[in-house]
């Protein structure tokens, strides 16, 4: 069976009065039964060595010789030794190994705030919009100080002492009272010195909140948030009932239009990614997916730690016109349809199935009138799929679709 093997011959037709044609078909049920191997990028430390710095930054003129170290700024501030070593001598060795492993040791370590505040952060900017810290890639000098110190440190402790679980700090924050607050503004007031809050503001109590913190600094009321990019292409699918659940597996090809030329062109995937979310389109950076970038999907040469939010006119302009949408919209109208009902029954669903919540009485009147208007237009009637279709995509086209309030 080896020689079979080494020489590319298990797999040639066999003669059925071949001797050894039970023994091949024994192989291959044997084979089909083994599941698939996953594999996993992993990192081995190899021969270290310390390079020199490059005068003027030419690779020809090297200088003095750097040797592997721990970063300035971790040197700085005292987490050149683990806590565990205070009392003895520092493990760390500059002359074994790269310096990654004791790099990874120390940003843990019960002595280091860095990373514990750097990680909360970002889960509360991803929930609230900014974070305590609005610089989430700059905590130095040149950054901004936060606007709830004590807040941070409590949230980074938490993080540590639950054994560094992101669900328990979501949950942590998504369940506080902050969080649940409504975005409607209203004339309230601060009953507290500001002093008490933030050491930057000053007020005196019963200003009101517009007054004294137009920015929301100190959210006194629930920011209202754009969806990410991602999250408005999966919003579009679920309207459609066509996102795919499915966790894990290989990434989809971008969609390439008539209009993407460039050098390294792959083969085009299907206009709605085959109904997977969006973390899984592969993302090629000459052949970004137009529909994301119009909503500030980042460019993939850099890493972006706080993602803008611009409101331009490509972005209407690609609800209102991208193939993918209009395609979504069709199937979203399809199924409303299929489940029969009555016109008023079906905005009610739509509504409910958009924004979570019923319309109310001027809007039920506005899309008959407005179904109305396009069965003239398309020569149908009240149950033609291009009247329907029309409909789902001006709601996929409202501020409401794409903001969280």
């Amino acid at each position: 069976m080896n020689w079979l093997l080494e020489n590319g011959l298990l797999d040639a037709p066999a003669a059925p009065n071949n001797s050894l044609a039970a023994a091949v078909s024994h192989y291959h049920a044997l084979e089909a039964s083994l599941a698939a191997p996953q594999r996993a990028a992993a990192i081995a430390d190899g021969t270290a060595e310390d390079d020199s710095i490059f005068l003027r930054g030419n690779w020809r003129t090297p200088g003095e010789r750097a040797p592997r170290n721990l970063p300035e700024a971790l040197r700085t501030v005292g987490l050149d030794k683990l806590a565990s070593e205070s009392d003895g001598p520092p493990s760390h060795d500059s002359t074994m190994g790269s310096g990654r492993f004791d790099l990874a040791r120390r940003l843990v370590d019960p002595a280091n705030p860095l990373l514990p505040r750097v990680i909360v952060n970002r889960l509360w900017q991803h929930h609230f919009g900014e974070g305590i810290v609005r610089t989430p890639d700059d905590f130095g000098r040149m950054g901004q100080a936060p606007t709830h110190p004590e807040l941070l440190d409590f949230l980074a402790s938490e993080l540590r002492r639950g054994n560094w679980s992101l669900k328990a700090a979501t949950r942590r924050m998504v369940s506080s009272s902050t969080y649940r607050q409504s975005s409607i503004v209203q004339s309230s007031k601060f009953k507290v010195q500001g002093s008490e809050t933030n050491s930057t503001l000053n007020f005196e109590p019963g200003t009101l909140n517009s007054q004294v913190d137009p920015e929301n600094r100190l959210l006194w009321h629930m920011p209202i948030r754009r969806l990410e990019a991602e999250a408005i292409r999966d919003s579009v699918l679920t309207m459609s009932g066509r996102l795919d659940y499915q966790m894990h597996g290989p990434s989809i090809l971008p969609h390439i239009t008539a209009y993407m030329e460039g050098r390294g062109k792959p083969q085009s995937g299907p206009l709605d990614g085959a109904g997977r979310r969006s973390i899984y389109i592969n993302a090629r950076r000459n052949f970004l997916t137009p529909l994301l970038l119009a909503f500030d999907y980042p460019v993939t040469f850099t890493s972006i730690g706080r993602r803008g939010t611009a409101t331009i006119p490509a972005q209407a302009l690609s609800l209102m016109n991208d193939p993918f949408v209009i395609e979504q919209a069709k199937g979203w109208a399809d199924q409303v349809l299929s489940a029969g009902s009555s016109s008023e029954r079906r905005i009610v669903s739509l509504y409910e199935t958009a924004f979570a919540r019923p319309p109310t009485d001027d809007e039920i009147a506005t899309a008959i009138d407005f179904l109305q208007q396009q069965s003239l237009r398309h020569g149908g009637g009240s149950n033609d799929p291009r009247v329907w279709t029309d409909l789902c995509h001006v709601l996929m086209n409202a501020k409401e679709f794409i903001f969280i309030q």
